[in-house]
């Protein structure tokens, strides 16, 4: 299945988090690994940020959402 994303990111383990209704992460491989819900209609933009680039920033229609991960962001 084809999905569309207006934002995107990359963990160090190479997992890709694409925006759209939540947040979906694939695999380097392409499979589908988990769905983030988020508490908005539609989510736009995310990135890996805060101290040691723990911290995924997800940008909504209504709000900023902050989730702690135990994966980091590529530096």
């Amino acid at each position: 299945m084809a999905q569309g994303s207006d934002g995107m990111t990359i963990d160090h383990e190479g997992n890709v988090y694409l925006t759209g209704q939540g947040v979906t992460v694939y695999s380097p491989a392409g499979q589908r690994l988990q769905h983030i819900d988020v508490p908005a209609a539609w989510t736009a933009n995310l990135c890996f940020g805060g101290r040691n680039r723990k911290t995924l920033f997800i940008t909504a229609s209504e709000a900023v959402y902050v989730l702690p991960m135990r994966v980091h962001g590529v530096w």
